[in-house]
């Protein structure tokens, strides 16, 4: 194959046809081709209506795609489970759409979580509830992984229980110093009524 600074407009676009028949996602194919998503979009609409042609549908009657009908399912808030159900489609090509829709809908860094997760966002969600249930902002989550980043985490616990175990100690120098101050308030008022014996 040509590299992509010889090839022609059409060479490219049939590079492009070829990757999405392949199944590549459109971030792929927009890296290897080095074209922008809007680009690769009307390229493969193209071959989208070339297909559905050839299936004798027009634009104005028949079913669509099953990718432009996930997508719609998908902005409609429909799970993937429904959208495998209700199209009839493996569940791999289900996901592979999902990811799709969400680059194509401007969630590239959804795409991004969704496809560093391996499909399953439930641990992310599991911590997104833990941050959300202790009440942490963005930047103390920024600062938490700072320091686990440079290993000072277990520095700084070390230092919190140093810091609890002086808690303590003035805590209980504070009982004694409180139980010692009614001690001697006691002998005060004590001495004070023994004073006032003597004197009547």
């Amino acid at each position: 194959m040509a590299s992509l600074l010889d090839m022609t407009i059409e060479e490219r676009e049939e590079y492009v046809i070829r990757l999405y028949k392949e199944g590549r996602t459109v971030r792929l194919i927009a890296e290897l081709v080095h074209m922008s998503f809007r680009d690769i979009g009307a390229v493969t609409k193209k071959v989208k209506l070339q297909s559905e042609r050839e299936r004798g549908y027009t634009n104005d009657e028949g079913p669509k795609s099953p990718e432009s009908r996930a997508f719609k399912m998908f902005s409609e808030g429909k799970s993937p489970v429904e959208v495998a159900v209700a199209l009839d489609e493996p569940g791999d090509r289900v996901r592979a759409m999902y990811r799709e829709y969400w680059e194509l809908s401007g969630r590239y860094i959804l795409a991004q979580i969704y496809d560093e997760a391996r499909y399953d966002v439930r641990g992310l969600l599991r911590l997104h509830k833990i941050i959300k249930d202790v009440g942490m902002e963005e930047s103390d989550v920024i600062k938490v992984l700072e320091l686990a980043k440079h290993n000072e985490l277990e520095l700084l616990q070390g230092k919190v229980e140093y810091l609890r175990n002086e808690v303590d100690i003035l805590e209980n120098e504070k009982w004694k110093s409180t139980n010692q101050i009614l001690k001697l308030n006691g002998m005060r008022d004590l001495w004070r009524r023994k004073e006032k014996k003597w004197h009547t």
